[in-house]
């Protein structure tokens, strides 16, 4: 069963950051996505820092330029996902598919990957800022 989260995300990113920004005026806010299945879901621009995406399925998801500081991606699928200039400074990895995924611009400052983690597998340009 969906989280509140999910569901709302699944809305899409406009929608999302309404809800983000509600919620966030209320005090911290921490969105639970464990578990979410978002194949393919329009992320764009979406305001995720600090989300728990343990477990998550965002395979061939469009996460260009979203805020993912901070968030948990452990375990997460992002095979073939799409973080062109996505903020993941921060951001816990470890585990994560990211077999395919375009990284192109994205900021990785600060990530935590796999120790076995290869460049090699993911689509990455000169903009793209390594930890």
């Amino acid at each position: 069963m969906p989280t509140e989260d999910e569901t709302v995300l699944l809305q899409g990113p406009r929608r999302w950051n309404e809800h983000a920004r509600r919620r966030r005026a209320q005090g911290p806010f921490r969105p639970d996505l464990r578990k979410a299945r978002l194949h393919g879901a329009d992320l764009q621009g979406a305001e995720l820092a600090d989300a728990d995406f343990t477990d998550a399925v965002l395979t061939e998801s469009y996460l260009m330029s979203a805020d993912l500081r901070g968030a948990n991606l452990e375990g997460a699928d992002l095979c073939e996902a799409y973080l062109i200039l996505a903020e993941l400074n921060g951001c816990r990895l470890v585990g994560a598919n990211l077999d395919g995924a375009d990284l192109s611009g994205a900021d990785l400052t600060g990530a935590v990957l796999d120790a076995g983690f290869r460049r090699s597998g993911v689509i990455s340009d000169y903009l793209t800022i390594w930890p």
